[in-house]
């Protein structure tokens, strides 16, 4: 995500005071003005861990001394846009010479295991892998199809769940899901009618103590089976 907010009276302003001088050909004038406009700040904030921070503000570094009429914001965002863990990035200019930027960072849903190596996905639909994270996400085993995974977890906090209560997902070739809730129920949920099934699962959860069951198989069209 990106928003530039300026002042356009400063920007209209500043151009025509420009203007006036490259009609008068005053060479010293016109020196002062560039150098008044040449970025002297980069204002970076964000939640993403130091050693990333440090990484993106060297890279930020070369946007230093430009005229900040020259600089695009999308040659800024180009940067940000080499980092997945990133979701969100506002950049603003404040004219006369400075650069306000905001990063947020990308909530990790779950992980999966390739080449031997965890590979994390983010809320924002990307692969991450390097990430220092607090918590244990859920594991995906299975051949992952991202944007199914990501529809399963709109699906289920749609019907209310707590995705942090489950703990495992299995994605069968048949595009189908088996889900592990709480470390103990495993839920296997039909390859079609995917919100049908979770609205029922979410009834059956509400209404009978799990404690008693292992098994909720939901595959069989209006048959439900437990075990």
């Amino acid at each position: 995500m990106m928003l530039q907010s300026t002042d356009k009276r400063k920007i209209y302003f500043y151009l025509f005071l420009f203007i006036i001088l490259l009609s008068i050909h005053n060479i010293n004038s016109i020196e002062k003005f560039d150098k008044f406009f040449k970025i002297k700040s980069i204002n970076l904030k964000s939640d993403i861990e130091d050693k990333l921070n440090k990484e993106i503000t060297n890279s930020l570094n070369q946007f230093y001394n430009r005229n900040i009429f020259s600089l695009s914001i999308n040659e800024i965002s180009n940067i940000f846009r080499k980092y997945n863990i990133i979701s969100e990035f506002k950049v603003r200019k404040k004219y006369p010479a400075s650069i306000d930027i905001e990063l947020k960072k990308t909530n990790i849903l779950a992980y999966y295991i390739s080449d031997n190596k965890k590979i994390y996905l983010g809320e924002n639909g990307k692969q991450i892998k390097k990430n220092n994270i607090n918590y244990n996400p859920p594991l995906i085993v299975g051949d992952i199809k991202i944007e199914k995974f990501i529809g399963l977890k709109n699906n289920l906090t749609k019907q209310g769940f707590i995705f942090e209560n489950f703990n495992k997902f299995y994605y069968f070739k048949s595009e189908r899901w088996d889900l592990l809730y709480k470390n103990k129920l495993l839920i296997k949920l039909p390859s079609n009618n995917l919100e049908k099934s979770l609205s029922i699962l979410k009834d059956i959860i509400e209404k009978i103590n799990i404690d008693k069951i292992t098994i909720i198989d939901l595959r069989v069209g209006e048959t439900i089976i437990l075990s």
